[in-house]
């Protein structure tokens, strides 16, 4: 029989704290993206190996006759507990039959579609592994943690989902809807508080190596939930002297990590530490995880090309990201209208990705090229205000005239995109040397 196969390998993957194993055991991964893929209206986009898909679909196999067997057993907890022979104290065996229940109902909750149910039973689940968790289940944590998250996506994805409590008011009683995300927040923090509290002074034996797993399912719903203050404090916590040093977490969360702190940096106008740490997670991601190449690079050419550093566009094209296509050549030519026109047909692609507001900032790179070429032209230290004013009517308004020019100008100058000043007089009087700085070394 499958549960009780199951149940056996389970016990002893704990009596002999063998934490990875433990947690491919409880792993609720697989049906819980297969449901999310099924619900959704978008189109998939995992690609899975032939092994991968074999493994996959044998967990699947295997969850499904568990539950036909969950389905028929008339007490669960009895049943656990008989045949799951735990060489431990009373109150942990207790904790870890809870554990295994909860999960066991949560499997069943989620093959009837009752999803809600799901997330709770696999709460309660993470709510009776904190009890027990030791630094060798440090891979128990991660998974979990995991599950409830896309746990959290599938019960939002579902339109048949509903999350509801129960608030009492004058005259009986009212409903308000959950956000799943916010609930798994709350119970991430307490595994992030549960790692947290060891006390080992040896960190490389410390619960807090569990740390980085934790921050990066948070990070991830923070994003969700646009709440980004909550992202710095954490990122406060785990890089500071009572946490691991960052490099010593496994490489795949280090990536994980450094790609939101980069993102963060980029809200937040440091474009430099962005291009640092998005340019780290980008090179470092397996060369075969197209998808996540795909994903850092949509917020790494901002990053780059703030420092005039512009794709291929071969690499656009083979990346799927042909949105900014239009942005690179523009800029590279100061071709402000080409730049305008690529930015207002993909303006809510660009609001959807969270970085509309960074690439409008670019403008500037492509008005300091569009002037230097005026200067070019003009072949002289002193360019008439009145130059700028016909190629900019030209290239981006009718409209444009003297004042609109010399504020422009007026702005390059004075973040360093040109060195000169404006004389009303004569116009723009460029700097002898190096009229148009590097200014991105």
């Amino acid at each position: 029989m499958e549960l009780n196969t199951h149940l056996t390998q389970l016990a002893d993957s704990i009596n002999r704290e063998n934490g990875q194993l433990m947690a491919d055991h409880l792993s609720l991964s697989e049906i819980i993206s297969l449901t999310i893929e099924h619900e959704s209206t978008v189109p998939s986009m995992h690609s899975r190996t032939t092994q991968q898909e074999i493994a996959f679909n044998n967990k699947m196999s295997l969850l499904k006759k568990m539950d036909n067997v969950i389905k028929r057993t008339v007490d669960l907890d009895s049943f656990v507990q008989n045949k799951m022979h735990l060489a431990l104290d009373a109150e942990t065996r207790r904790s870890y039959h809870e554990m295994t229940v909860s999960r066991l109902r949560a499997v069943s909750s989620i093959f009837d579609g009752r999803y809600t149910d799901a997330f709770k039973h696999l709460s309660d689940a993470i709510t009776a592994f904190l009890k027990v968790f030791e630094v060798w289940s440090t891979p128990v944590m991660w998974k979990l943690t995991y599950n409830i998250r896309i746990m959290a996506k599938l019960v939002n994805a579902a339109p048949s989902s509903s999350t509801t409590t129960t608030t009492p008011g004058s005259g009986g009683s009212s409903e308000r809807k959950i956000d799943p995300f916010e609930e798994a927040s709350r119970l991430l923090n307490r595994c992030f508080q549960s790692s947290g509290a060891d006390r080992a002074t040896d960190l490389e034996l410390s619960k807090k190596r569990a740390a980085m797993g934790i921050v990066n399912q948070l990070f991830q719903i923070y994003f969700k939930l646009n709440n980004l203050k909550l992202c710095k404090n954490l990122t406060k916590t785990i890089e500071s002297k009572l946490y691991p040093a960052l490099d010593t977490y496994p490489i795949k969360q280090c990536i994980t990590y450094r790609f939101f702190v980069g993102r963060l940096a980029a809200f937040d106008g440091d474009f430099v530490k962005a291009r640092e740490f998005l340019l780290f997670s980008f090179n470092q991601c397996p060369s075969d995880n197209q998808k996540n190449k795909r994903l850092i690079l949509l917020y790494l050419i901002p990053m780059q090309l703030s420092q005039c550093i512009f794709p291929k566009q071969s690499l656009l094209i083979k990346h799927g990201l042909h949105q900014f296509v239009g942005i690179v050549k523009g800029m590279k030519t100061g071709d402000i209208k080409q730049f305008n026109e690529c930015l207002s047909s993909n303006q809510n692609y660009f609001i959807q990705k969270g970085i509309y507001l960074i690439i409008e900032k670019l403008k500037n790179i492509v008005y300091r090229n569009l002037f230097k070429k005026i200067y070019l032209i003009n072949g002289n230290a002193r360019v008439p205000i009145g130059h700028f004013v016909t190629a900019l009517k030209w290239a981006e308004n009718e409209t444009v005239d003297v004042d609109e020019a010399e504020c422009i100008i007026s702005n390059l100058i004075y973040n360093g995109y040109i060195k000169g000043y404006i004389s009303h007089k004569v116009g723009l009087v460029l700097s002898p040397t190096n009229p148009f700085p590097a200014f991105w070394k």
